[in-house]
């Protein structure tokens, strides 16, 4: 809710030589009532008492009034900037202007007070090269920063006359300049909103719309200025706008992002032929576990695919729907700080081979900074936008710099588990609280192999994504935050899987290939190091893509990361010079994990890859994993190689699994069977000693433990209260 200033009544005894009267317009215009009318030729323009400066000094500081213009002496950088007494909604003003060499004024309307300062849209007023090479958002006659004047446009130069006219009526606005319509716009349109979404009018609730009380602005940013023949005419307004229905394509799953460094990030992004997910459709049949079991084995996709469906329906009509539409796609970007640095790309199709889904790799960006991206849509061979997502994300802090740091932990979601609904899961808006740098999902995001549907197929697999994605909680987040994505067996294919089988109709190959390549963000190979600033570097590691069959007798050439994978990841845990080194796994190294599992590094089945790895991790100073993959929260420690563990636990409340609470081992220091996430926080003290923090959160992201870490120093406890 926007805040307005209540102006006291001593002010209002400056302006009481205006006067307020009953005005006819024209035979085409209507009457309008006394409060709200306000005829041009009436208002005292060149008059003191007419104004008020922003600041609240004397306007005559900064301006001079003779009996019909208004000049800028002293421009004082805003502060100075004339406001008008409220005038009606919907109105044309025109207006006489001039500038030095050099100046940079401009005049504002439907103007007011936004929360903490004075906005309104802008008739900019600059000395510019006549004619400009290209378009800019910030010339003469713009609608400052939203749209450019045309470039045709007939500027008279600095130190001559110029005419400008506005009109604003309703969601009409007009920029004309010496008689000519040089910009225009429509505050209720998609193009009105998208050109708000990449200005610095973005997130200023109703800008640029009509309200009562607004006033006009003149400005004193910087040089001389002068205005006269000011006229003012009241217009109707322009009937109500009505809702118009959502074309195709839209961005329902907005965008999400991986693999950010210093300068690059890659960001994936997929069109919909909705605006919204279905719901009040049909549901899935439930098949129950020993039949799945079974048609599991099948390869038939045709059968696959309708075998779940109630009779007659299709799969875009099952609850949760999202279907992808053809479309093209562009991506703008700029560092939130230095909004001049503005970049779009070229528009790219998006088809059904890739399930209209489109990923850009955009490299040379600025480190440590916060950018804000918006992704737009068009049908194909449109030049007008159906719709558009913003977003931002964070690259990492450089290498040298000493930055305090946040991330968070996550892991085993799934649709129909989730613990909040149709809004999606608790843990998205609780992790947005701590104001995290990145977070890490360590793996199973979706379950292929649980029911409502089985995703025995690929389109079924593309199904599941696209609801999964269409929950306004986990859309939001991962539209909003740098995310490291970890696949594990679940999100790959199916429980403990690995290369050569099948689910469905399904290879492991492919599986794999849908999410390397068409539902995340691409990279190869899929593991990397990072280091954010000076003190910490972290790896995420791969553990599907180069493992050996569970079944495989345990040996030197058994492994779940491959051989180049391990070499890699020895190599640069001795080059890194980090005082925290942080390795993410989708599943456990030192565990301790149940005697029926086989399927990670803290089993028996990996013993001499797991052993190896212990070995390498806990010799390595200042070493911590942590890990996906259990359904349960704890901290381990492995006390004769001094290696800590830390599983985040599942991501929903509904999710739990596969321990139980009183089963507490040697190797536990913290042990809580049920969902949450995981934190991190490196700060630094008043010498400049770093220290990182770990600790456990519940869905509702209240900490329940708190484990510190100093430079050189394993030996960490539990210091929740």
């Amino acid at each position: 809710m926007n805040t307005r200033i209540s102006i006291p009544i001593r002010s209002w005894l400056l302006w009481l030589p205006i006067l307020w009267v009953v005005v006819r317009l024209n035979s085409t215009s209507v009457a309008f009532d006394a409060t709200a009318s306000t005829p041009g030729s009436d208002l005292q323009w060149y008059q003191p008492s007419f104004w008020r400066t922003v600041d609240g000094k004397p306007v005559e500081e900064s301006w001079q009034f003779t009996e019909d213009e208004i000049h800028l002496i002293q421009p004082r950088g805003g502060s100075g900037s004339l406001i008008s007494p409220p005038l009606p909604e919907n109105f044309e003003v025109s207006f006489q202007w001039k500038i030095e060499p050099g100046g940079n004024n401009g005049l504002k309307y439907r103007a007011g007070w936004f929360e903490d300062r004075w906005l309104g849209i802008e008739y900019q007023l600059i000395d510019e090269p006549i004619p400009l090479p290209e378009p800019k958002i910030g010339s003469t006659a713009s609608i400052y920063d939203l749209f450019a004047p045309s470039l045709d446009k007939p500027l008279h130069p600095a130190g001559q006359w110029n005419h400008a006219k506005i009109v604003a009526q309703g969601h009409r606005i007009e920029h004309y300049l010496n008689h000519v319509l040089v910009a225009s716009a429509d505050t209720a349109s998609l193009q009105w909103q998208l050109a708000i979404a990449k200005s610095k009018f973005f997130g200023v609730k109703d800008f640029g719309q009509p309200r009562s009380g607004d006033s006009i602005i003149l400005t004193d940013r910087g040089g001389l200025a002068a205005y006269r023949d000011f006229q003012l005419k009241l217009l109707p307004p322009l009937e109500q706008v009505s809702p118009t229905v959502a074309r195709v394509p839209q961005l329902y799953n907005a965008f999400r992002n991986g693999w950010a460094d210093q300068t690059s990030i890659v960001i994936w992004t997929r069109t919909t032929a909705a605006s919204e997910m279905l719901t009040g459709g049909y549901e899935f049949l439930n098949i129950p576990a020993a039949q799945a079991k079974t048609l599991g084995q099948s390869r038939d996709s045709a059968m696959l695919n309708q075998v779940q469906l109630p009779s007659g329906a299709a799969l875009n009509q099952i609850n949760g729907a999202c279907p992808g539409a053809e479309g093209e796609v562009r991506l703008t970007y700029f560092p939130e700080e230095f909004r001049t640095l503005i970049q779009s790309t070229a528009w790219s199709r998006t088809d059904a081979q890739q399930d209209y889904t489109h990923q850009w790799k955009l490299e040379g960006l600025l480190p440590g900074a916060r950018y804000i991206a918006i992704v737009e849509s068009r049908p194909m061979g449109s030049d007008q936008p159906t719709a558009f997502v913003r977003g931002g994300l964070q690259t990492a802090s450089p290498t040298r710099t000493q930055s305090p740091v946040t991330f968070c932990v996550t892991t085993c979601h799934d649709y129909i588990r989730r613990d909040d609904g149709d809004s999606g899961h608790k843990i998205y808006p609780s992790m947005s609280q701590l104001r995290h740098d990145f977070v890490v999902h360590a793996g199973d995001v979706e379950y292929y192999d649980k029911p409502l549907p089985w995703a025995w197929t690929v389109e079924l697999m593309r199904f599941k994504w696209a609801r999964l994605f269409s929950l306004p909680s986990n859309r939001n987040f991962y539209s909003n935050h740098t995310t490291y994505w970890i696949k594990d067996d679940h999100d790959t294919l199916k429980n403990d899987c690995w290369a050569g089988q099948h689910y469905g109709a399904v290879s492991f190959e492919e599986g794999a290939a849908i999410f390397n390549q068409e539902q995340f963000p691409s990279f190869q190979p899929r593991y990397r190091t990072i280091q954010w600033g000076k003190d910490l570097q972290f790896w995420v590691l791969e553990g599907r893509d180069f493992r050996s069959p569970n079944t495989m007798p345990d040996g030197p050439t058994k492994t779940i990361l491959g051989n180049e994978q391990k070499e890699w990841l020895k190599r640069t845990l001795a080059e890194s010079t980090a005082t925290f080194k942080l390795v993410f796994s989708p599943t456990p190294i030192v565990g301790p994990d149940r005697l029926s599992k086989s399927d990670n590094h803290s089993n028996e089945v990996f013993e001499f890859e797991g052993n190896e790895l212990r070995q390498l991790f806990g010799a390595t100073e200042g070493l911590l994993v942590f890990c996906g993959d259990r359904h349960w929260q704890y901290a381990s420690l492995d006390t004769d190689l001094n290696l800590w563990e830390f599983g985040c636990g599942p991501g929903s409340q509904n999710h739990e699994l596969g321990w139980k609470q009183n089963d507490i081992r040697l190797e536990h220091r913290f042990l809580r069977v049920q969902g949450g996430f995981l934190s991190g926080t490196l700060n630094y003290d008043d010498n400049g000693n770093p220290k990182l923090v770990i600790g456990h959160h519940d869905v509702q992201g209240r900490q329940l433990s708190n484990f510190p870490f100093l430079p050189d120093d394993n030996n960490s406890h539990d210091d929740s209260e």
